[in-house]
């Protein structure tokens, strides 16, 4: 924090971490060998603003991934969740889904609003249900997110995939910081 910050009371947003998403690109055979599938989606999350500067970075950031989308023959869907969570999802082949969603919060925080960026979600087929890869931008880590039925999740097979995934993609130690995404687009 500068002088001139704690001067004034403010807080500057950690950027957000773009690296790890390549990571888990060149670690979706390791996935496979541990019998995580990836089912073809990845979504991202981001805290809207009433601000007109916000509202036109992230029009401009759904143009070049719709722009992408349309030249990889991408599913591109947008959406507003219960809580007001804007969601951007892509469908399709995991490389270009995961260079689209990259290219979505490369724009956002080029415009300065990579602060908004929450979360970018990423599920995987696995022992008949699915998990979900959560990759918090803030920390620059992943988490898995197995829910079953209901508003339940299975801890245990998070805890394992812990142990399973952190040699392959950084993973966030705090397990407090594990929140679960009910509700989200790519919904099990």
């Amino acid at each position: 924090m500068s002088f001139f910050d704690a001067l004034f009371g403010r807080t500057r947003l950690k950027k957000p971490q773009f690296d790890p998403f390549f990571r888990l690109g060149a670690s979706l055979p390791d996935f496979e060998a541990k019998g995580l599938v990836f089912a073809g989606a990845g979504a991202v999350c981001c805290r809207p603003s009433e601000e007109q500067a916000f509202t036109d970075a992230l029009k401009q950031a759904e143009d070049v991934t719709h722009l992408y989308a349309d030249e990889h023959h991408l599913a591109l869907e947008l959406s507003d969740d219960r809580e007001n969570f804007h969601w951007i999802l892509l469908r399709g082949g995991a490389d270009d889904v995961l260079t689209g969603l990259h290219a979505l919060g490369d724009t956002l925080s080029d415009q300065g609003y990579g602060g908004a960026l929450l979360a970018a979600l990423f599920p995987f087929q696995d022992r008949g249900g699915t998990t979900f890869l959560v990759y918090n931008y803030k920390r620059g880590r992943f988490y898995p997110f197995h829910p079953t039925s209901g508003k339940d999740r299975d801890e245990a097979r998070e805890l394992q995939l812990q142990t399973l995934l952190t040699a392959l993609v950084p993973i966030e130690p705090e397990l407090e910081r594990w929140y679960p995404l009910w509700d989200n687009p790519l919904g099990p």
